[in-house]
């Protein structure tokens, strides 16, 4: 699994897609209780792909992680 870097928010994580990445960081952003308040904001976050930050990639991790 090949992890590339996304950003949501403020966040910057690397994952082997778009919507992992927005599944994993969604919880660290808002609750579940809020996700399931506002429907429409969880469609709407975008997991926008970052090539530019690939270079930060931490060679020895192969799951999904937040970029500290």
């Amino acid at each position: 699994m090949e992890l590339k870097a996304y950003e949501l928010g403020d966040l910057i994580e690397f994952a082997p897609n778009g919507v992992m990445a927005k599944s994993f960081a969604a919880p660290m952003i808002r609750s579940n209780e809020e996700w399931c308040n506002d429907v429409a904001g969880w469609v709407a976050l975008m997991a926008d792909r970052r090539i530019d930050l690939d270079h930060l990639l931490d060679e020895s991790k192969t799951e999904t992680y937040i970029h500290s």
